[in-house]
Order: C-alpha cells, then sequence, then structure tokens
C-alpha cells in the first residue's frame, strides 16, 4: 500500500507529463482561452456601423449617419456616402433637401409649400449576394415636427419605391419626439405589392399644403439591413 507521500508525488510526476492545455484549471494562464499567451481574447459588441443599426442583427447594406457629413443642399452633386441616392426638386424646381448640424431635412422648411422626396438605392433580393436574406429591415432615426391640423395635414411618408397610394407602408404627422423607428418587410410580403416583387427601394416624401413654423422631418441616420 502507498504512503501518503508516494501518493503525492506520483500525482506531481502525473500532472509534469500531462499536456499544458490539460491543465488549464490549475493556471491563470490558459493557452486553450488565450491565443495570443496572455491577453484575453475580446469578446466585447462591435459598435454599429450607424445609428439607425444600433441593436440590429443582420448585414447593413446601407448604412449612414447624417452627422459625419458636411452641411451642404443636396442635388446633382453628392458626397460619396450617398452614391446612387436621389435627391428631388420643389415646384420650383430647386434643390429642396439639405443637410443641415447633422441632419437631413427639407430647408427653408418654415416656408415650405409643395412636396419634397428622395429615393435611397434599390436592393433587388434576387440578385445572387442578397438570395440569403429573408427580410429587410429599413431603420431611422428621425424627429417628426409637423401640421396636422392643416387641410390637408403635412405628412412624412415613406413608399416602396414609386409615389403612389398601393406603395406606401408609413404616413406620419403632427409632433413626435426623436426616436429609432425600425420596420421589417418580409421578402414574400414584398412579393405582393403590385409591381415591386424583389426590389426593395424605400422612398421618402414630405408633403406640406401650407407653411408651418417648425423644425418639421429631421432624420439622423438611417440603415438598411438584410436578415437571414
Amino acid at each position: 500500500m502507498l504512503s501518503e507521500t508516494a501518493v503525492t508525488l506520483t500525482a506531481l510526476l502525473a500532472l509534469g507529463c500531462q499536456n499544458p492545455e490539460d491543465r488549464c484549471e490549475l493556471t491563470e494562464t490558459c493557452p486553450k482561452y488565450q491565443s495570443d499567451g496572455g491577453t484575453p481574447p475580446d469578446l466585447a459588441v462591435p459598435p454599429p456601423k450607424c445609428a439607425a443599426a444600433k441593436g440590429l442583427t443582420g448585414d447593413a447594406i446601407i448604412c449612414v449617419d447624417f452627422s459625419s457629413t458636411a452641411d451642404q443642399t443636396l442635388g446633382s452633386s453628392l458626397p460619396q456616402v450617398l452614391n446612387g441616392w436621389t435627391f428631388g426638386k420643389d415646384a420650383m424646381n430647386n434643390d429642396c433637401w439639405q443637410i443641415a448640424s447633422g441632419k437631413l431635412q427639407v430647408k427653408n422648411f418654415g416656408a415650405f409649400i409643395g412636396t419634397c422626396s428622395f429615393t435611397m438605392p434599390l436592393t433587388d433580393l434576387a440578385a445572387a449576394a442578397n438570395q440569403k436574406y429573408q427580410s429587410i429591415t429599413l431603420a431611422v432615426v428621425q424627429k417628426v415636427e409637423l401640421d396636422q391640423s392643416g387641410i390637408p395635414p403635412q405628412t412624412a411618408k415613406m413608399m416602396l419605391g414609386l409615389d403612389v397610394q398601393t406603395r406606401e407602408f408609413v404616413t406620419a404627422t403632427g409632433k413626435n419626439p426623436r426616436q429609432h423607428n425600425i420596420y421589417e418587410l418580409n421578402r414574400n410580403d414584398l412579393a405582393t405589392v403590385p409591381g415591386v416583387g424583389t426590389n426593395f427601394q424605400p422612398l421618402f416624401k414630405l408633403a406640406s399644403g401650407a407653411a408651418f413654423s417648425s423644425q418639421g422631418w429631421q432624420i439622423e441616420s438611417i440603415a438598411v439591413m438584410g436578415n437571414p
């Protein structure tokens, strides 16, 4: 029968013969979990590519913070981050969208009468790179301050590609605080909208029947996310 000393010595010799990775629980530095030999792996969640993508999963197809773009009127000449976007004109054929103080908004909104629209780039879910997506999320960080008492009321609308009633999926008016609004559209549901099929292309439209002194529709960030 082995003595207590012999048993202890045998155990220590056995540990000495083991692979270091098999004895991680006895050390503070463990090769299984520290690939660089001493620093724990970085498990931090990567920051979102833009404010509108915060808290969302999926792939960021489009992700823009307007605070990262200099103040400017948006027309035929656009910053690189807005390549593929189309910004419309007012009834007098003037460019009516601008980036001011980090927000996308209608120029001189307090005196604005008419309509002003912009269209984002098209995402074709039938394209090879997009066939893995089962739904699309449009996320917007925005503030709406419009006159809902007018006839007709001022409205902020989002549509699918064309300015027609059957393509409309969001309408806002009145005074809404700054919000992070998220709209997820399923591939199969998009296919039921006449003329849409596999094409997802957000169109934003502000309509004003009379001048109204307020901040109007101010957009801080927009994201389009593809969800497998």
